[in-house]
């Protein structure tokens, strides 16, 4: 058995019988045997219940199960069984906990012991009552006990290893010993998935046929993944274990926390203290239980404190402004400074954006990494949560890259939804809206009669305090209608999407309301929930007028429910014909070359695909459309409560997306134009092409548009407010690859003295990268001329280059060059010396090198009656830049070292970007960068020249 199509492999085999001569078959698993199989299941886990007694230790516990003749027959049985296929969750489709538990014992070779012996006591208590299953006491298995060292480095072992290394079995159990070393030689070549699994979460097979010569060769590849949803409440509460079983092996939880869930703003809420449940009426309480008011990133943390998981958290901003390849490069710098491994599921915390981003980096970090979500928003619950569908928005257009990367759990919690925005409840329900619409009639009558009362009010029956004195009302009934909107649209969901994991084919129902909403919704500025909604009554005017899949009392019904949710049928942007049109291309080059838009059809609860509409009819049907649903038949006139991000205190891109938009608009225009240019005109063979005279302006908009469409208003109103670190800065330089370079290839070669320091740095092995190199030296030789310093103080030699570039730059601007370098390191200073003497002599006797403390000298000149320097440059040990600047500036009280009129250069000052964020130099040169722009005696300018030069004088 392989997990190859068998027609497919007959088909291939019959058709090319005359020409193949070879074929591969990478697997051979057993067949599936279901009642064998359900027996040799029964008798294992009866075995199970004799052995797991309470009072036996765990390397006792091991020692009897895996030598059991029952219980090893499963787990080597399970080895060699396709447990991701469809059959097998068919045969235990009753029992998922069952089935969930399995699909993990098929790799138990490569399971530490401690984790295969909770399994299989779970597998013993879910077989009789799958409801138990979460209750048995991880403690008793993954705590570690100091004073059994010896039985803890057994179980902390990986089964593979402890037989291989003799030291689970005794001599009386050599046989068994032996039948699973003969297995794992086997399992090596028949089913290596199950010996040295990358992870426990996907598997590949693939079927390849070939000629003789080996000429033509035909495959089929596949990958299979698992995944699994719950929707429970209280998913943090210390006694639920869906979080703590996954990491608890693990040891530790590396988490991507959405930042709004450190915010006291948006997640404050009371979280019972004994129990870390999150108070929520209509939800089972305590009474007269102690409560606490936290974040959801406190109770994330006392939940995995309480389960003895160490915890890296990971804050990240979930903001649709920041969902872009930026931040997703972040994540995966941060995933690679902490090792994460391939076998270990990152743990994402958040809504839809951080559900994306995170996801789409863990897609490409290793290739492929496993993680699990735990969604704290309706849009991540429902949709963006278990969706395979990782991506970052790009150049003004909604999820322009990504990649196809499910969850391998995803847990949704109603109890997490309590503390949010009415207006992001509202949003949130878009994504059920459309579910219903063209998938689940039956959730879409239960929304009409639960949803505009009670969904926003009650946040998902988290909060009743609003209607908690209604007599009339059924507080349990609306709760339950609650819970049953979640798992129907949950259940929808898959349908729709898991059957079509890479987008292999259109006909997508959960795309409705995706079509040109993506085009509009960054330049208007809109919730991503209003935006769908606009799209899905436009989708239901389209299945009306256009399609004649639906009538006009449907649409109606449509249209009403979207507007009593107080979700947009209208919003301006969509006037904007040009979006709407752009927005088709790009949907039909997304979707394969069909436009594939889903729409009702015949019945609410039933899915069609509009394929064919000209921009003229999708013109008049805008217009028409918004004069259907802004003529005061709908509340508001169609217009959404809340529809935008500001309205929400979210930050919202809509100029930098319009501009973005326009640009790319513009450019298709363009290349249309010269496109029809060249079909409508024969060139001939000796036509001379003449160079393209336009005026500057038009220049501007042709060529210059589309590369300033990122462009942001570059000129500052009032002075930044201060800030306890300097940004996130996902690269090690500032500019582009080759940009250094070049702009280094169009400035003066530098001189042979600044040539000879080069050479004789590079020749001692010193660290070449702390010169200040070709560009940044000729930098400092033509600001010395150009202000035609006389003096120059230059605070950190290292081997004289910008000592050497004063001088020049000096002595060019007909001064009589004083230029005093300082350095402490013995080994740059001899350096130094060597390269100072071999400059040319009216430079070299311009420079004095002081080796030595660097404060000390200069609070040793600053107390003598001695000279004041034109220029400053600081360039030494970063910590000590705020003192090299006081004795500057004379706030030590001494006199200033800086003359009147001169400058301080100060090097290196945007390594506060640059440098790690856990280098103690990255914040030190952030404050002092902080203290001079605070400084109301100076003006200053930072550059970006090399890691940044700030240029600083008197006011």
């Amino acid at each position: 058995y392989s997990y190859c199509d068998h027609n497919l492999r007959n088909n291939l085999t019959t058709n090319l019988k005359i020409i193949m001569s070879k074929q591969i078959n990478y697997y051979e698993l057993d067949e599936l045997d279901a009642t064998a199989f359900q027996d040799v299941l029964a008798k294992s886990v009866q075995q199970i219940e004799l052995a797991a007694e309470p009072s036996k230790s765990l390397d006792n516990l091991a020692t009897t199960l895996f030598a059991d003749e029952s219980v090893s027959k499963l787990l080597l049985l399970l080895a060699r069984l396709p447990v991701f296929s469809k059959d097998f969750e068919e045969l235990l489709r009753d029992n998922l906990e069952v089935l969930s538990i399995l699909k993990k014992l098929k790799f138990f070779l490569n399971l530490k012991i401690r984790e295969t012996l909770y399994l299989l006591v779970k597998l013993s208590v879910a077989s009789a009552d799958e409801k138990k299953a979460g209750k048995i006491n991880l403690d008793t298995y993954f705590s570690v006990d100091p004073n059994a060292p010896r039985v803890e480095h057994l179980i902390d072992m990986k089964f593979k290893t402890a037989i291989k290394n003799n030291v689970l079995f005794n001599s009386e159990k050599k046989e068994k010993r032996e039948e699973y070393l003969q297995e794992f030689a086997v399992l090596e070549k028949i089913e290596p998935h199950a010996v040295y699994p990358t992870s426990i979460y996907r598997q590949s097979d693939g079927c390849t046929v070939a000629t003789q010569d080996s000429q033509k060769i035909e495959a089929v590849m596949s990958t299979t993944l698992t995944s699994s949803i719950r929707i429970s409440s209280h998913v943090l509460a210390f006694d639920n274990s869906l979080l703590a079983e996954i990491y608890r092996p693990l040891g530790r939880a590396i988490i991507v926390l959405d930042n709004k869930l450190d915010d006291v703003d948006y997640t404050f809420g009371e979280v019972e203290f004994a129990t870390n449940r999150r108070a929520v009426m209509g939800m089972e309480q305590n009474d007269g239980a102690k409560f606490i008011k936290i974040t959801i990133r406190e109770q994330i943390d006392r939940y995995f404190s309480h389960h003895k998981v160490e915890t890296k958290i990971l804050t990240k901003s979930g903001n649709e402004v920041d969902k872009d390849m930026e931040n997703v490069q972040e994540i995966l710098i941060d995933l690679k400074k902490l090792g994460v491994m391939r076998n270990e599921p990152v743990l994402v915390v958040g809504g839809g954006v951080i559900a994306d981003i995170a996801g789409f980096a863990c897609a490409l970090f290793h290739r492929n990494t496993p993680y699990v979500m735990l969604a704290t928003s309706i849009v991540a619950g429902i949709d963006a949560g278990p969706s395979p569908r990782t991506c970052c928005d790009g150049q003004g257009y909604k999820n322009a890259f990504g990649a196809f990367h499910p969850p391998v759990v995803t847990l949704t919690d109603r109890t997490l939804w309590k503390t949010m925005h009415p207006g992001m409840i509202r949003h949130g329900i878009a994504e059920i809206v459309k579910m219903a619409v063209v998938e689940n009639r039956d959730l879409f009558e239960l929304l009409e009669k639960v949803g505009p009362a009670f969904l926003v009010k009650t946040k998902f029956g988290t909060d009743m305090s609003s209607i908690e004195n209604v007599e009339s009302l059924n507080l349990e009934e609306i709760n339950a209608d609650c819970e049953r909107v979640v798992g129907m649209a949950m259940e929808s969901y898959v349908r729709a999407e898991f059957g079509n994991l890479w987008e292999t084919h259109q006909c997508r129902p959960h795309a409705y309301g995706h079509t040109w909403s993506p085009g509009y919704e960054l330049p208007a500025g809109m919730l991503h929930g209003h935006a769908v909604a606009t799209c899905m009554g436009f989708g239901a005017y389209l299945s009306w007028k256009h399609c004649d899949w639906i009538d006009e009392a449907q649409c109606h019904r449509i249209c009403k429910l979207i507007n009593d949710l107080e979700l947009s049928l209208w919003h301006d942007v969509m006037s904007d014909k040009a979006i709407f049109h752009a927005c088709t291309k790009k949907m039909v080059q997304k979707r394969g070359g069909n436009l594939a838009a889903p729409l009702p059809r015949g019945e609410i609860g039933e899915c069609g695909y509009m394929n064919d509409i000209t921009d003229p009819e999708l013109s008049r049907y805008v217009d028409e459309y918004k004069a259907y649903v802004t003529d005061g038949k709908y509340a508001r006139n169609g217009y959404g409560i809340q529809p935008l991000l500001r309205d929400v205190g979210l930050d919202e891109c809509a100029t930098e997306a319009t501009a973005m938009v326009r640009a790319e608009i513009a450019h298709d225009e363009h290349e249309h134009k010269d496109c029809v240019h060249t079909h409508n005109e024969e060139k001939k063979d000796d036509d001379v092409v003449p160079e393209r005279s336009v005026s500057y302006q038009d220049w501007i908009k042709e060529s210059q548009a589309d590369r300033n469409a990122t462009w942001k208003f570059n000129v500052d109103f009032e002075k930044a407010a201060d800030t306890p670190h300097a940004p996130r800065f996902p690269h090690h330089t500032l500019f582009h690859k080759h940009a250094e370079e070049y702009a280094t290839s169009q400035t003066t070669v530098v001189s042979n003295n600044i040539k000879g320091a080069a050479k004789v740095t590079t020749e001692e092995n010193l660290f070449a990268p702390c010169m200040v190199g070709s560009l940044e030296s000729q930098f400092l030789k033509m600001f010395a001329k150009a202000s035609k310093a006389k003096t120059v103080l230059d605070i950190g030699t290292f081997t004289g280059m910008s000592a050497i570039a004063f001088a020049e730059g000096s002595l060019s601007a007909g001064q009589a060059a004083e230029v005093h370098t300082l350095e402490s390191d013995d080994t740059t200073a001899r350096a130094a010396t060597k390269i100072f003497g071999s400059c040319e002599e009216k430079v070299k006797n311009s420079i004095h090198l002081h080796h030595g403390d660097a404060i000390n000298w200069m609070s040793n000149c600053a107390e003598s009656d001695g000279m004041t320097f034109d220029i400053i440059f600081i360039d030494a040990d970063k910590d000590n830049y705020f003192q090299y600047y006081s004795l500057a500036m004379g706030d030590t009280g001494l006199r200033p070292l800086l003359a009147e009129g001169g400058c301080i250069l100060a090097d290196n000052t945007l390594s506060a970007l640059v440098y790690d964020e856990d280098d103690s130099r990255r914040e030190a040169l952030h404050l002092f960068n902080q203290h001079v722009k605070n400084d109301t005696r100076v003006e200053q300018a930072v550059l970006t020249l090399r890691e940044g030069v700030t240029i600083i004088s008197r006011v």
